[in-house]
């Protein structure tokens, strides 16, 4: 595993770089975020999903998290993208908020069936953070991204923890040594024509809906 200081990033811009040719390259690259530390995949490569899959020991897929650079991809990942969601979207993206899509049937198959094979749904968020910004914005495409933590265990919080479960699967690690666990993003079910809150976090229900009322 390599390893890039946090405060690298802003020192040298070259970093990002790295970051894109690692995951261009079919690698896993885990990177801080607000909620613990996050492992990433190029969403188009079968390779890097199955790595993922693989390195966090994960007989069953959850459903699947997919950050995209911005709302012009979420066609390209999300099949029937109602009005509602393209509310939501232009009121909360980047952002809290993760909306739940039935998964584009042009998607790579080999990528398609694992990721939905929980519940066939995905879920896409553009982000706010500005290291996933910068990124989204260098790689140029959607990543997938799941918890740096083995199934069913607890840890993504802790870098010595990242370190020692994915020292040998995980290609570049961005150290920002111990996060904080705070609230998660909210969950929006837009898959079926409706809009239901299935996980409020961040972002309140009352919000969703004064969004989609307005």
């Amino acid at each position: 595993m390599k390893k890039i200081d946090f405060s690298a990033l802003e020192s040298n811009p070259q970093t990002i770089e790295q970051i894109s040719e690692v995951l261009a390259s079919g690698g896993l690259v885990c990177l801080p975020a607000s909620s613990g530390y996050k492992l990433v995949a190029d969403l188009a490569s079968p390779g890097a999903i199955t790595a993922m899959a693989q390195a966090k020991r994960r007989v069953k897929y959850a459903p699947a998290l997919v950050f995209v650079p911005d709302d012009g991809w979420v066609d390209k990942v999300a099949a029937a993208v109602t009005d509602e969601a393209r509310t939501l979207m232009r009121r909360f993206w980047p952002g809290s908020v993760t909306l739940l899509f039935k998964a584009n049937e042009d998607l790579h198959p080999k990528v398609r069936k694992p990721l939905t094979k929980a519940k066939g749904l995905l879920g896409v968020r553009v982000p706010d953070d500005d290291l996933w910004r910068r990124v989204l914005d260098g790689f140029g495409r959607p990543v997938l991204v799941s918890s740096a933590n083995l199934a069913r265990k607890h840890g993504a919080q802790s870098v010595a923890q990242v370190k020692k479960n994915f020292g040998r699967t995980v290609d570049l690690l961005v150290d920002a040594g111990d996060v904080r666990d705070a609230a998660n993003s909210t969950l929006v079910d837009v898959s079926n024509g409706t809009v239901a809150v299935i996980r409020a976090g961040a972002v309140t229900e009352q919000h969703i809906l004064d969004a989609l009322a307005s």
